[in-house]
């Protein structure tokens, strides 16, 4: 995915925030130029009304500049900020079509260091890098020429000195800093997860005993943030120090220039053109922090791509659809495909680096399978593996006879209709209860919603909201109690027109009157919602001692 394609940024869109940068650096240039002379005109003590031009010009240029840097603030922030938000846009919708492959792997954290600092950087760099180069450029050339004006040897000696602190040190902070971008890249994501699993873990991780140690993670990632951010720092000294010398060295040389020339000029010449050089080496300053902004935004959109994917499959993502209207039609069904099929496994290794277990399976249409065993033996692992999210170690998944690694490469999208997985964790979004089941079938109307609803209990709940399906569950799952977010989820399940259903612990959080219930109603060979006839597997905990299988 080109930064074109992920940001929306066409060149056009860079001439306000460059046109408005240059000004500001000629407006401090044209300062320098014209105090020069007044102090060396001044100096000579002329009539007052000889310097009345001078001192006007030098209190416009003062305003002038603060006016022109907030405008090219205004100017670039707005730019990022617009780049930014397409950006999360772009990365949401292409990973909406993606294969759900491409994020098995990656955990919470990794997820959320991606789609936020990651893109950032990205945005980030148009301020701090790109922008800054392109006005560093337009300024260094208008100065360089207005001193050829003056000295052409001093112009000489300019470019030279330009040239180190804009180029040579910009790529020594570069090349320096990609080692320990790398390093705070991997910090930022062990951070992020730290974060996360002890945020949303708390409660659980105190009562296991195991919150102190994941405290302790948490902090031991911040302390390695500490640390990348520290290991950059040499680099950006040198960069920094290379500009300063830079800068020291192009004065020296232009004074010895002028001064030798001098006999043939004027006391303001001489003023103006030393004040200048120094002057000119204001737009360079920034570009080693823009070299440090280029690196760590290469790195994030090689992330970035490896998360999204192929960029002409971004182009052609559709609209998303037109949410349903709050009094929808009569009842349609939703459209379902044509069969249920046979799934099949055999002899499936499944696992992630090694080999968690194996299995044998063969379930006709229509049939219930229960996999009960306890935690970290791999029941996740396994129903990811079902559903072709994840390859197995050996051997293989078939529906129909067809192996679902030859069904996904041709038509991911497709599997996934077939084949539906509700992951322990699954999500309630801060939206809408309507908007919450419209995940699992869009064109589902409000007395399909209502139909399943009642069937998992939670008809009375409902109806009790102030706005009924338009209620917005403003805290996300925190809106719910534990088992009214299971059974909301397991609605959404019944709304989809999957034939095969994964259920990692449905039943979870629901006390023992909820789970019979749920538990018949899963059993039942015509379900409610989209179809009546499914295969459905679930996974669970033991309840009683050795209770496997």
């Amino acid at each position: 995915m080109t930064f074109r394609t992920l940001t929306g940024l066409r060149a056009r869109d860079l001439v306000w925030p460059v046109l408005s940068g240059t000004v500001t650096l000629l407006a401090a240039l044209s300062l320098t130029v014209v105090s020069a002379w007044l102090i060396t005109r001044a100096w000579q003590m002329p009539p007052v009304m000889d310097l009345t031009v001078a001192v006007t010009a030098v209190r416009a240029l003062g305003i002038s500049r603060a006016v022109f840097r907030y405008i090219d603030r205004l100017a670039s922030h707005s730019l990022a900020l617009r780049c930014a938000a397409q950006a999360r846009v772009t990365a949401y919708r292409a990973l909406s079509l993606a294969p759900v492959t491409r994020t098995a792997r990656l955990g919470r954290g990794d997820l959320t260091s991606r789609l936020t600092a990651d893109v950032d950087a990205v945005a980030d760099v148009i301020v701090r890098g790109i922008v800054p180069a392109l006005v560093a450029l337009v300024t260094a050339v208008i100065s360089v020429g207005f001193t050829a004006l003056l000295s052409p040897s001093a112009a000489l000696v300019l470019t030279v000195g330009l040239l180190i602190a804009g180029v040579a040190a910009p790529w020594v902070v570069g090349r320096s800093v990609q080692t320990s971008e790398r390093r705070r890249a991997a910090a930022v994501r062990d951070y992020a997860t730290a974060v996360d699993r002890v945020l949303t873990d708390a409660p659980s991780l105190r009562i296991r005993g195991r919150l102190d140690g994941e405290l302790g993670r948490a902090a031991g990632a911040s302390r390695g943030l500490t640390d990348a951010a520290e290991a950059g720092a040499p680099a950006d000294a040198a960069g920094a120090g290379l500009t300063v010398f830079a800068s020291a060295a192009t004065a020296l040389g232009v004074l010895c220039v002028a001064v030798t020339a001098y006999p043939g000029h004027s006391p303001q010449w001489l003023g103006v053109l030393v004040l200048l050089a120094l002057s000119a080496f204001e737009a360079t300053s920034a570009l080693p922090e823009a070299a440090v902004a280029v690196t760590r935004a290469r790195g994030a959109g090689r992330r970035l791509r490896e998360l999204v994917g192929d960029p002409d499959a971004t182009r052609q993502l559709p609209e998303p659809p037109e949410p349903p209207a709050g009094a929808a039609a009569p009842d349609a069904p939703v459209a379902v495909p044509a069969a249920v099929p046979e799934l099949t496994a055999t002899h499936l290794v499944y696992g992630h680096d090694g080999p968690l277990g194996e299995v044998d399976l063969d379930l006709p249409a229509g049939v219930r399978k229960t996999v009960t065993a306890a935690s970290g033996s791999g029941k996740t692992t396994l129903l990811l593996t079902l559903a072709g999210l994840i390859p197995p170690v050996s051997g293989a998944v078939r529906l129909d006879g067809t192996d679902i690694r030859e069904l996904a490469a041709a038509d991911p999208e497709q599997l996934h209709r077939t084949i539906a997985y509700l992951p322990e964790d699954a999500h309630v979004f801060l939206t809408t209860v309507r908007d919450n089941l419209a995940v699992g079938a869009p064109t589902a109307s409000d007395g399909q919603m209502h139909a399943v609803l009642t069937a998992v209990g939670l008809d009375d709940w409902v109806d009790g909201l102030p706005d009924g399906l338009s209620t917005v569950l403003s805290g996300g799952a925190g809106s719910l109690s534990g088992g009214q977010r299971r059974r909301l989820l397991l609605a959404r399940m019944l709304l989809t027109d999957a034939p095969v259903l994964l259920l990692d612990e449905p039943f979870e959080h629901l006390d023992e009157a909820g789970t019979t219930a749920m538990e018949q109603l899963f059993a039942r060979p015509d379900l409610p919602g989209a179809r009546g006839v499914r295969t459905v597997i679930v996974v669970r905990h033991p309840r009683q001692r050795g209770e496997v299988g």
